[in-house]
Parts: C-alpha cells; structure tokens; sequence
C-alpha cells in the first residue's frame, strides 16, 4: 500500500507492506529520513531516524501482531473467549452495533460494526501499563473494493499521545514479497541479547 501519513500539520508519504499471515511493515518517508514500524510475525521493531532500532514489548507488540493479522475478520470467533452486543451507537451519520470481546487474559476489545454494510468502521484496544489501561482507538474509512475484497483506504489512530491519519492512495495485492524484507535489522537484535559480559 502506498499513500501518506498526517499528524498534526505534517502530511508525508507511507508504504506499508503486509505478508500473509502476520508480518508487516510500515515505513514513514519524513524529511529526517524513514520511520519503520516492523512486525515479523514474533517479534516486532521500531526504526527512526538517527537513532538505533528498538524492540517492541508488552501492549505494543501484541498491538503490532493485531495490525499485521491479514485474516483478523475471520479470526474474530477464535480470538475472544467471550463476545456480546453492547447495543448500537451513532458515528457519524449511521449507527453501528458495538461488540465487546474478552480475551484470556488480556484486556478487552470493542469493536463497532456499521449497522447498514456491517463493515467494520472502529476498534477500540487496551495496553495494559504500570498506570493503567492505555487507550488504542482506531476509526476505519473509504471502504473500497481491491480483487473483490473491500479494504479502509483511511484509518485514524488516536491514543492519549496523540493522532494520525493514514490514507491509501494505491494498494496492490499478491505481490511477491521476501521474507527478509520483514527480518529485524542488526542492531536491534543485539539490543534484544542486551549488554554483552
């Protein structure tokens, strides 16, 4: 996927590249140099200009292996050992019918489904931090359909920290993708063995 990235005033170019079944790759083209957000299927990075690779731990990389999922639709049902409607709620000019999902021992999901094409137009995540709950809400948009599948061509992240928007400009399926394009760069799997003796 090609598109851009917006927060605050700053509006830059994106790729993000996903690989069946789990594995993506997020890179952010800033003036600085790329931002890279990894996930390779275990273990999951962040890469920013100027300064090393560091890995992912706690709540961000199990949100990282929740945004690489490319089957996460269908494995809603295996996901939760619990769902239930919570009602319906209006977003925008529709309403959607709001799902709470427990998992085993981790912190719940919420999930709103647009009452009319039953797409999923948000999802509402917690990381569990030494302060409590940390918020993860994420609005989807611009459904379109892609080789018969409808994908958001726009998704807005917002948590306490602050907000983004991605919006997709061009997506291409089935594209040969190595397996080394996901690989965890050096330095941060040194980081990982932590200080040598």
């Amino acid at each position: 996927m090609k598109g851009t990235i917006t927060f605050g005033d700053r509006n830059v170019p994106i790729d993000i590249f996903s690989k069946d079944p789990d594995r993506r790759l997020s890179i952010t083209h800033t003036p600085d140099g790329d931002s890279v957000t990894a996930f390779d299927g275990h273990e999951g990075w962040l890469g920013f200009p100027g300064r090393p690779a560091r890995e992912m731990h706690g709540p961000d990389i199990e949100a990282a292996a929740m945004d690489a999922d490319l089957h996460f639709a269908t494995h809603l049902k295996g996901m939760f050992r619990e769902a239930k409607v919570q009602g319906t709620e209006k977003l925008g000019d529709h309403n959607a019918y709001v799902v709470m999902g427990r998992r085993e021992g981790k912190t719940p999901v919420t999930l709103y489904f647009d009452g009319q094409s039953g797409l999923l137009v948000r999802l509402v995540r917690f990381g569990e931090t030494p302060l409590g709950w940390l918020p993860t809400q994420i609005d989807y948009a611009d459904y379109r359909e892609v080789e018969g599948v409808r994908i958001p061509f726009r998704w807005t992240l917002a948590r306490p920290g602050g907000r983004f928007t991605i919006q997709i400009s061009d997506v291409k399926q089935n594209v040969p993708l190595d397996d080394a394009k996901f690989a965890k760069p050096p330095a941060a799997a040194a980081d990982q063995k932590g200080p040598s003796k």
